[in-house]
């Protein structure tokens, strides 16, 4: 008995607590004065009043359903931006500790690798994998746009460093421990970093941060997913294995190494990149064998540089020295010495009636030496061309004051040459004396 009446009220409560108990009410309502209605026991008068009330109960029901509507919706929205954290979650750390299969993507993993130093010891000793991808080191062009988009806080160069901090890291604990710890690089910037906890286990893992483009602090925003939260959670795991299956095994093999070393970018000629850079030149420099074909066609800018007060320098090779003949008989193989002496002569003529017609500073030196490459320096940029032996064509590559040494090398090669030709005197078409 006490049974049945405990049901009575847990009933009851369940109804009263519902929250279509509106809806019941009206129904059952309706219903009564419907029969009541169509049988004669109620008259008109007492069925307007009801249906009248019963529309009152309804727009009530209404509000009520439209604002648990917008609770709903409300509560969506915050779940939404909840996902998002500026940070890690706080039991990233535990988890990753106690977890027995790990792969980890990121620019340098620094701060994570240093920081799970003995975890990864621990996890390794009990036989569980750890897998570690970071940028290549190597690769010099990914490096440098690595610099200049995600490395904001960080001075040119310190990336590569903390890159090379984590696999030297990782390279000792590899050698000092057992299990299986796997290391590659990639060639690849990807736009987020992974941190994938026994992904295939129903205790599985996938913490993702977003690599903004140049932050001020730390990147953000970070996300964490768990299996029930398919199917993105697959989506993240299947995009972290495509970023590892196409990495590079660590250390490189000599094949890669070679691969990945930097390559001068040759052309057979030049753009139209040097005709802007001598249009800004206040001092230019250029050294080769006669420059006759440079001097003809670019007259009118040199021209217009000279009047617009630039210093303009000349090497050539002496046209009166043995040199001429060598670089004639080196570099042309169907050009005799005196063809080659002519236009070194020729280009002495025009630079002379250049000289007259500006009064620019505009001056001349000749080498008693074969030049192999001729140069063009600009002040930003060094338009560089190399004399092949008995071959046709001239390989020209630039190089800017970032290239560094290479830069640094070809320019002071320019300056030497200078430094040690002869003065042509342009104003007597005759050598004067050096000093």
């Amino acid at each position: 008995m006490q049974d049945k009446r405990g049901r009575i009220r847990r009933s009851l409560a369940r109804l009263i607590t519902d929250d279509n108990l509106d809806l019941y009410v009206l129904g059952v309502v309706a219903l009564v004065f419907t029969v009541l209605g169509a049988t004669g026991i109620s008259d008109v008068k007492t069925l307007s009043s009801v249906v009248t009330a019963l529309l009152a109960l309804l727009a009530f029901s209404q509000i009520r359903s439209r604002r648990l509507t917008e609770q709903v919706r409300d509560s969506n929205r915050g779940g939404l931006a909840a996902v998002f954290a500026p940070q890690f979650p706080d039991d990233l750390i535990s988890r990753r500790a106690a977890s027995f299969d790990i792969l980890l993507i990121g620019h340098s993993m620094t701060r994570t690798v240093q920081g799970m130093r003995s975890d990864i010891r621990s996890i390794l000793d009990a036989g569980g994998r750890i897998r570690v991808l970071v940028l290549d080191p190597t690769d010099e062009a990914l490096i440098e746009v690595a610099d200049r988009r995600i490395s904001q806080s960080l001075e040119p160069g310190r990336l590569r460093q903390r890159i090379l901090a984590t696999l030297d890291e990782l390279t000792s604990l590899r050698s000092r421990t057992s299990g299986r710890l796997e290391i590659r690089v990639s060639s690849r910037i990807s736009s987020a970093g992974f941190n994938c906890l026994d992904v295939s286990s129903p205790r599985g893992l996938i913490c993702v941060q977003h690599y903004e483009y140049r932050p001020s602090g730390e990147a953000a925003p970070v996300f964490a997913m768990e299996p029930k939260d398919t199917p993105w959670y697959q989506h993240f795991a299947a995009e972290a294995d495509r970023l590892w299956e196409d990495g590079t095994p660590w250390p490189l093999s000599p094949a890669d190494q070679i691969a990945r070393a930097r390559r001068p970018v040759f052309s057979e000629g030049f753009g139209p990149e040097l005709n802007v850079a001598i249009d800004d030149a206040t001092d230019l420099l250029v050294t080769g064998m006669a420059r006759n074909t440079l001097v003809n066609n670019n007259y009118g800018k040199l021209e217009e540089r000279l009047r617009k007060k630039a210093r303009i320098r000349f090497v050539l090779i002496d046209p009166h020295s043995s040199a001429i003949d060598t670089a004639a008989s080196r570099y042309y193989a169907v050009r005799s010495p005196e063809s080659a002496r002519e236009r070194v002569l020729h280009t002495l003529r025009v630079l002379a009636e250049l000289k007259r017609s500006t009064g620019g500073d505009l001056s001349v030196r000749l080498v008693m030496h074969p030049i192999a490459v001729g140069l063009i320096g600009t002040g930003t940029a060094l338009f560089a061309e190399y004399y092949t032996y008995q071959a046709a064509g001239e390989p020209q590559f630039v190089l800017q004051p970032g290239d560094g040494p290479a830069y640094r090398t070809f320019l002071g090669e320019a300056e030497a040459l200078w430094n040690n030709a002869e003065p042509y005197d342009l104003t007597t078409d005759s050598r004067t004396e050096a000093g």
